[in-house]
């Protein structure tokens, strides 16, 4: 079911959009080295699931901002992946992670204040009857094409971006069945965001 947005919604959006293609291009650069330009440094940035989902909203909302129109699972598959990155970032990642500089207000940026502006614009633009539990499964959707990626490319390279995807550490059973605790876990936040979002309809 496609949605349409009013202008209000569409300007916000544009805003957040802005706000996280320049956090990205800034990291780009940031990343850059003397023999690796800032396209290089962006491709490598794509290791990382942090940067799919803030490129995803850095897109999906400047389309929202130029169209004024959108399905209505994609800004609540949206909203979930970017609570998700915001929660195991600070609750798993950040304690070995101390960026300082500019490359601290990107970090920001993308495990914070983009994944709380995606949110509060989906509880304050979108309505509940574009919410349904049957948009729960469009969650999945990237996280699962993310891990393809992730287990393609570490097996190639032997980077992996995220402890619980470490093949050569774990091996693929565990593994695996990370990815299937990490499904259920995104599958569990698109609920929860879903009663969150009704709760706060009925009390306004």
């Amino acid at each position: 079911m496609t949605t349409q947005f009013t202008q209000r919604a569409r300007l916000t959006a544009g805003l957040i959009s802005a706000a996280a293609f320049a956090a990205l291009v800034a990291q780009a650069f940031i990343g850059a080295g003397p023999d690796t330009g800032p396209l290089v440094a962006f491709a490598q940035l794509m290791r990382f699931f942090t940067i799919w989902s803030n490129l995803a909203a850095a897109m999906l909302m400047g389309w929202i901002a130029l169209r004024g129109s959108a399905h209505s699972s994609l800004p609540f598959a949206l909203a979930t992946a970017l609570a998700i990155v915001a929660i195991v970032y600070h609750a798993l990642l950040a304690q070995d992670h101390h960026p300082v500089g500019l490359d601290w207000y990107t970090n920001q940026m993308h495990h914070m204040l983009v994944p709380l502006a995606v949110i509060g614009w989906w509880i304050a633009f979108t309505e509940p009857s574009d919410n349904t539990w049957k948009n729960v499964p469009a969650v999945m959707i990237a996280p699962v094409i993310y891990t393809v990626f992730a287990l393609v490319y570490g097996e190639a390279s032997g980077f992996y971006a995220y402890f619980f995807l470490d093949v050569a550490q774990f091996g693929y059973g565990p593994v695996l069945a990370n990815i299937l605790g990490l499904a259920v876990i995104f599958m569990i936040f698109g609920l929860i965001l879903l009663g969150l979002r009704r709760l706060l309809s009925a009390r306004a």
